[in-house]
């Protein structure tokens, strides 16, 4: 199966992309020679190594995560081709009438693999209280077929897979949680069978070059599928920089897609400023050729005005399309058709917020990670210029000076240096001080504790079946949380002040560089777990909760919600790891860095005492010591400057695709 060739003028999201992933390539780059500079001189940490391996790893893995999620027969897999695929010339994922995706459906590049493949996980893993990202990392389980990208059909043959459903027992769909009488009270008579989807997660790894650039494609089902796989509400959706919900203009927002927006989407609005887009799809249903090109605008204007409202969006975040004569527009390269489609617009803020927000989060997170490490190198090196310097007008002025003049300014380097070294010592107990407060830190943060607590509280739901037993153990797990939270608060804020307390010191009695130590702010965590519990007093308050299920509630509760806390406090423990380890690092170089020069600088005046020969030499040696290490700031001061750009905006214009005969010679 070949892809066209490519036009010269790409499209803007993957022209944008592109420029997105360069610049990602140019901050591991200057982040690998940060390292190198520090290991060749010798100011490396295995803390240092550690931090700056954790950056490179999360630039590395930073995919830009694009989530579809909408009701059956929106049109929602249609979009995804239209956006994406378009290029093959065909519709690569299923979207035609009465076909359309049964399961989440994961659309990526696999840099690991040989070649392109379809992996999918049988529904039965339900049974299993194991999460999909678990299951992922246990390949046994799923079942994998590879892509032939030389034969379209073979390939279109695979991605059927993910429509496909089986027929069970209504015992058996009760079992896998595909089936709950009680959300059926009409029914006279419970079917004997129910259809349900064959897979539980797909995952297709394609090398489309978008996906080769890091773009990651979520298709998620419909309402069904979201309540049933709480994970996909509570940790894919959230994760993902944008998720389009789409609808269908000749519809409007039907009582399914409210209670979707409601239940699974509407959350996302407290939590991100961008990235929540509504898609109003089938625009062309609206088309009339009895009407003007005014009075049609007009009809879709309104039907935007109307969703906006019922949904409570800015109308800015709602994009009408359609995705058929989009798709349909770029394989013909009918300019006229693509205009009426309105993609375009669509591709255009995909192209640029969606980027713009995913690199404003790197650089919020790793590069301003690497950047304080830098300046905080920059200080250390600063320091010892200003030590080199100090020394350097001091032996200038000794020039024709007296042997007692020498001898006071040693008596007098003697003084600062006890001087010092007292400070020193105050340093050592104020690092025991830290290093209590540390061990509270950690207390709060102990993920054995955490799990003790957990494990009771399943232990207690398993025992207690009343609705209202559940909720209340739902409700102690989370108090607790919050309160262990509350006092890593307290005890971070603590250890934040005694930090800047001993760096002030050194700064204003020794004249150190002012340098900005790490510091720790458990405000994120501490935010994300407090969603984290709004959306479960939602979960628990739900009437959908009290109809499902109970062995079902308890699942769903552990599994998403839980385990989302879990990873909060996993996370904040390593952030608090890490941030104890490295706070005092930087003073600690500048400590050892002062104590050596006023050694050299007592011998130094040790040595002039004894022969004027040796001060001229010393000058010399001096100025290129202070040459190089001034070189040395200049080369710290590039790596940080690079670490602080932005990927270039580039400037497109939407190809014209040249696509009837490249389809035909496609094949």
């Amino acid at each position: 199966m070949q892809q066209k060739e490519h036009p010269v003028e790409r499209s803007q999201l993957e022209t944008q992309l592109k420029a997105y992933e360069q610049w990602k390539a140019d901050i591991i780059r200057t982040v690998k020679l940060y390292y190198s500079w520090l290991s060749k001189h010798r100011l490396a940490t295995d803390e240092s190594e550690k931090r700056i391996r954790d950056c490179l790893s999360s630039l590395y893995s930073d995919r830009l995560t694009i989530a579809f999620v909408a009701e059956f027969s929106r049109g929602k897999t249609e979009l995804i081709n239209a956006i994406f695929f378009s290029d093959f010339g065909r519709r690569l994922l299923p979207s035609t009438a009465g076909r359309t995706t049964m399961c989440p459906t994961e659309l990526f590049y696999d840099q690991q693999a040989d070649q392109a493949y379809v992996r999918l996980l049988p529904i039965e893993t339900r049974l299993q209280d194991t999460s999909i990202r678990d299951l992922k990392r246990k390949p046994a389980l799923w079942v994998t077929y590879p892509l032939d990208l030389e034969s379209a059909d073979q390939v279109e043959d695979c991605l059927q897979e993910v429509i496909k459903t089986r027929k069970v027992t209504l015992a058996e769909a009760v079992r896998l949680g595909m089936y709950d009488p009680q959300q059926h009270p009409n029914q006279s008579r419970p079917p004997d069978f129910v259809e349900i989807p064959k897979w539980r997660h797909a995952l297709i790894s394609f090398p489309h070059p978008l996906l080769k650039q890091g773009l990651t494609i979520l298709d998620t089902p419909g309402l069904n599928a979201l309540g049933s796989e709480p994970e996909l509400t509570l940790k894919m959706l959230p994760s993902a920089q944008a998720v389009l919900f789409v609808l269908a203009a000749d519809a409007g927002v039907t009582r399914s897609d409210l209670e979707m927006w409601q239940n699974h989407i509407k959350g996302f609005q407290r939590s991100r400023q961008r990235g929540l887009i509504v898609v109003l799809n089938k625009i062309d249903t609206l088309w009339d050729e009895l009407q003007d090109a005014t009075s049609i605008d007009n009809a879709i204007n309104r039907q935007c005005n109307h969703t906006a409202q019922i949904l409570g969006v800015n109308r800015k975040a709602i994009f009408p399309v359609s995705a058929h004569k989009g798709l349909l527009g770029k394989i013909k390269g009918d300019d006229n058709l693509m205009e009426q489609s309105h993609l375009l617009k669509l591709e255009h803020y995909l192209s640029n917020d969606i980027l713009d927000s995913r690199q404003e989060i790197i650089k919020d997170t790793v590069t301003a990670e690497i950047s304080q490490m830098v300046e905080n190198t920059r200080g250390i090196v600063a320091t010892k210029l200003n030590g080199i310097q100090s020394q350097l007008d001091e032996l200038r002025q000794l020039s024709g000076k007296s042997q007692d003049m020498i001898e006071h300014m040693m008596t007098k380097t003697r003084t600062e240096q006890a001087d010092y070294m007292r400070n020193v010592n105050s340093f050592q107990a104020s690092r025991k001080i830290l290093k209590d407060q540390a061990n509270t830190l950690r207390d709060a943060l102990d993920l054995k504790k955490l799990e003790r607590s957990i494990t009771a509280t399943h232990n207690a739901m398993a025992d207690n079946w009343t609705t209202l037993g559940l909720k209340s153990s739902m409700r102690s797990l989370f108090d607790d949380m919050r309160g262990n939270m509350q006092i890593v608060v307290d005890q971070s804020e603590q250890a934040r002040k005694l930090i800047r307390s001993i760096y002030r010191r050194f700064q204003n009695e020794h004249g150190f560089s002012v340098v900005q130590p790490k510091m720790f702010s458990i405000m994120r965590y501490r935010v994300e777990l407090e969603m984290l519990y709004q959306e479960a007093e939602i979960f628990r308050k739900s009437p959908v909760t009290a109809m499902t299920e109970k062995h079902f509630v308890v699942k769903r509760f552990f599994v998403a919600m839980v385990s989302r806390a879990r990873d909060i406090f996993f996370q904040a423990r390593q952030e608090v790891d890490s941030w104890l380890s490295t706070a005092l690092e930087p003073l600690t170089f500048q400590i050892r860095e002062h104590k050596e020069q006023m050694e050299r600088r007592l011998l130094d005046l040790q040595k002039i005492s004894r022969s004027r020969d040796t001060l001229e030499s010393r000058v010399t040696e001096l100025e290129n010591q202070h040459n190089a290490v001034a070189k040395q700031l200049t080369i710290l001061r590039n790596i940080h400057n690079t670490l602080n750009t932005s990927y270039p905006v580039a400037k497109t214009t939407r190809p014209k695709p040249k696509l009837v005969s490249a389809r035909k010679s496609a094949g």
